[in-house]
């Protein structure tokens, strides 16, 4: 018996694995390689080919980049770097991959300890089969995995040092605490939407110390308290320490007189819209918002691009919202009643909280949040299912397989939805290969570039230059002229004379749409460089175009002859 449980969580996690790889593991390179995918890494890539990096704002230690942008550090293009190097542009897909596996062992262990074993096994199942976390992952796209890899590490070193408090002659307490505090650090320089899980940690303190006997009076009367502020010294320094390489940006920017970047950045989405829209001071409406994000990242239904309608598992909002209910009347009855409120709080106030944004409200803002959703709905239909088993008059050596059979009775229908979403998501990417900006056509349009040694082509619009340079290891590095204005600018019209005037420049754009479709066009600069090209003497002609399966054009290359 003493084997067996030694060998069932390592069963269970390989077991759990071994479906997440199958989900997320086949046809790796559909959807088509998309633009925010390698704009972490095309600093890295100048990194491999000894050459400089663009600095953000020219602020770098020693060369190397810190920012990529003000609020998004550079964390994850270095932890993709070796990725990259080996496996080229899949390597983009496989390190995402790679740190979801790691998320998913954390989550177990964090799981096991405070709800046991029964729940961390279906919190990994649960896991193993989202749509959301799988299709997130592999794709990369304003995600990092690698912040619930920090996130749940930092959770399960505070989980250690909060046991170690009660055995007297402990060691290495303030070493769990220093630890933690760099892992809170590097995510909050991963990415600024990490404040809100520094918020979360804060949260569950503050449960932990109002409900444990007497932890509050003796913080209150005490210096040596275990949450005194010299007791949290480490944990403090820590995250300094993590977040040393955002502080130095800021620091640099200031005494430069760039200002506090990521600072300001914070303070002017409070009064101003965000670069996309959004106004903070709206709340009610953001929080609408949020709440359609949530559903939508709870149901798997974000991912429009890789079908012709996007599919959705319609049991997954009510589980959770049951889950709620019903877990929250078990728990009373349970020893775990502290760690269910701080889950339910953490859900309960991150919708609000995330409400407020410095770029827009998205689906995956939520993917930081992750496994707390699947622990919900976790514990409820574990805690229901032993309620259950109870009812029936059996004898003990049966309770645990009448359990299990009534666990897999109430998760049937809702896990089987998910497996089914992801399957229809696959076999619709088998037939589209993605569409329009997110297409496959994206290979075909690097590999035009290659064969014909066309190593700067002009990028007319966004959505083009960080994927072909990721994709061709470097070999094609496109040059942006379109500006981010809606409109073409003066700015623009001066970079596109500037050009025009080498008469071996190749361009590339989007296509604009026609009467039909609106085609894939994001600032659309075709008209007015066709105009500038025949103010300079020039008529500029379609060369290639690269097509989705569809037979839509999605990347078209002009030449100014």
């Amino acid at each position: 018996m003493s084997a067996l449980r030694k060998v069932a969580p390592v069963a269970v996690v390989t077991l759990a694995l071994a479906v997440f790889l199958f989900n997320s593991l086949r046809q790796l390179q559909l959807p088509g390689f998309y633009y925010d995918e390698g704009f972490d890494l095309t600093p890295m890539l100048a990194l491999l080919r000894g050459a400089q990096p663009e600095l953000l704002r020219g602020i770098g230690l020693n060369g190397w980049p810190l920012m990529r942008m003000d609020y998004m550090g550079s964390l994850n293009g270095y932890l993709s770097l070796p990725f990259v190097a080996t496996f080229g542009y899949l390597g983009a897909r496989i390190q995402p991959i790679f740190f979801s596996c790691v998320t998913m062992v954390l989550a177990f262990m964090l799981v096991r300890r405070w709800f046991g074993f029964g729940v961390a096994l279906v919190t990994v199942g649960l896991l193993a089969v989202s749509p959301s976390f799988i299709w997130f992952t592999r794709q990369g796209i304003t995600v990092t995995s690698s912040m619930t890899v920090l996130s749940l590490g930092a959770w399960l070193l505070l989980d250690l040092w909060r046991v170690r408090l009660r055995q007297p002659g402990s060691r290495y307490k303030s070493a769990l605490l220093l630890c933690a505090g760099v892992l809170l650090g590097l995510g909050l320089w991963d990415k600024i939407i990490f404040l809100w899980w520094l918020v979360l940690t804060a949260l569950i303190g503050g449960i932990w110390m109002i409900c444990t006997p007497g932890l509050l009076r003796s913080t209150r009367n005490k210096v040596d308290s275990p949450v005194s502020p010299r007791a949290m010294a480490p944990l403090m320094l820590g995250l300094v320490i993590g977040a040393s390489p955002l502080i130095y940006f800021n620091v640099s920017g200031l005494l430069r007189g760039l200002g506090s970047p990521a600072v300001t950045l914070l303070f002017k989405s409070l009064l101003e819209p965000t670069q996309y829209g959004v106004r903070n001071s709206n709340f009610i409406a953001n929080l609408v918002k949020r709440w359609q994000d949530f559903a939508t990242f709870l149901n798997g239904s974000y991912f429009w691009y890789q079908a012709n309608v996007p599919y959705g598992n319609v049991f997954s909002v009510p589980a959770f919202l049951i889950s709620m209910v019903i877990g929250s009347l078990l728990a009373t009855r349970r020893a775990e009643w502290r760690k269910w409120l701080a889950l339910c709080a953490c859900v309960a106030v991150y919708l609000p909280m995330s409400s407020f944004t410095v770029s827009d409200l998205w689906a995956t803002h939520f993917f930081v949040l992750l496994p707390l959703p699947q622990m919900i709905v976790a514990c409820a239909s574990v805690w229901l299912a032993e309620w259950l088993a109870s009812l029936v008059h059996i004898r003990s050596s049966m309770r645990v397989p009448v359990t299990a059979c009534a666990l897999v009775a109430l998760l049937a229908v809702p896990v089987s939805r998910d497996q089914w979403v992801n399957e229809q998501y696959h076999a619709a990417l088998a037939q589209t290969g993605g569409s329009g900006r997110f297409s496959d056509a994206i290979y075909s349009l690097a590999g035009y570039f290659e064969q014909n040694r066309i190593g700067q082509p002009i990028a007319l619009d966004w959505g083009i230059q960080a994927n072909v340079e990721v994709v061709t290891r470097g070999a094609v590095r496109p040059v942006e002229i379109f500006g981010f204005t809606p409109q073409p600018d003066d700015a623009f019209r001066a970079r596109a004379r500037e050009a025009l005037a080498n008469p071996d420049n190749v361009y590339v754009l989007l296509w604009g749409g026609d009467e039909k479709w609106p085609g894939f066009a994001v600032f659309d600069r075709r008209k007015e460089f066709t105009r500038l090209a025949a103010e300079a003497g020039h008529h500029a002609t379609e060369v290639f175009t690269a097509y989705e399966r569809s037979g839509l054009p999605v990347y078209v290359v002009l030449k100014a002859d």
